[in-house]
């Protein structure tokens, strides 16, 4: 196995003013390059907690988190993130928006304007270059954020339930099209959802975390065939198998 993606040992507590919080404990696991990894469990079981460390936007309490063998330590241009509030600047254009990752790394205007109009058009925005957030639909607000991520060529791809405010036929085209571009790109992706159908939709491999502290219950290989429906007998049964873990109260072996 590429050992691409390495969390050892990964534990994270919050200090409280009464108590401390343990969101996560003893996580343990290596995804391989290229790999559509889903984290899946129910509110509050350390999934976005654990994205952040990743992203070197929080720091673990223990263990280590490695990106193509470089420890995680702090922001890194190994990962990019992308969030459920798609986080852009209102007064940017969405071709400013999309190139100011890129700014801020000192890329030439010309060759960032290049790369900008390259992931516009590969997300579906031509012809929008010039409009403001507060013009666009939600889904194209968040297809902005994605291709503002994938500009700095991310190793690891990092969502944190991106489509989680969208409605049900925005939901499927955007799943859809971030399949499209990971199968184009095969940039490894960390998907954190709370969705059952919308991991098996996407998956090659399902962790499924604990309730807090949050610990890895089940590592589930995907093996169903692209492109996926709900409505397949396979499908159901392996929804039926996650609904019963993300239920459970305790580890599974």
């Amino acid at each position: 196995m590429n050992r691409f993606i390495e969390c050892i040992g990964v534990g994270k507590i919050f200090p409280g003013k009464n108590e401390s919080v343990e969101a996560l404990r003893g996580i343990n696991f290596v995804g391989e390059e290229g790999e559509f990894v889903c984290l899946l469990g129910r509110s509050g079981c350390g999934k976005s907690t654990l994205l952040m460390m990743m992203a070197g936007l929080e720091t673990a309490t223990s263990g280590q988190i490695a990106v193509a063998g470089h420890e995680i330590k702090g922001p890194s241009s190994d990962t990019a993130i992308v969030f459920q509030d798609h986080g852009l600047f209102p007064w940017m254009t969405v071709q400013r928006n999309v190139e100011f990752n890129m700014k801020a790394r000192g890329v030439p205007a010309a060759e960032r304007r290049a790369i900008a109009s390259q992931f516009i058009e590969m997300t579906g925005l031509t012809g929008f270059g010039d409009r403001y957030p507060h013009e666009l639909s939600g889904g194209m607000r968040q297809r902005v954020g994605i291709a503002r991520a994938l500009t700095t060529r991310p190793k690891a791809l990092l969502m944190d339930e991106p489509f989680g405010a969208l409605d049900a036929q925005t939901r499927g085209k955007l799943q859809d099209e971030l399949l499209d571009i990971w199968e184009k790109q095969k940039t490894t992706v960390l998907f954190v959802t709370h969705s059952i159908d919308e991991a098996l939709l996407l998956a090659d491999r399902i962790l499924v975390f604990s309730p807090r502290p949050g610990r890895i219950a089940a590592d589930i290989k995907v093996d169903l065939p692209r492109p996926r429906t709900s409505q397949s007998a396979d499908f159901s049964a392996l929804a039926r198998e996650l609904r019963g873990l993300v239920g459970a109260d305790r580890e599974i072996d």
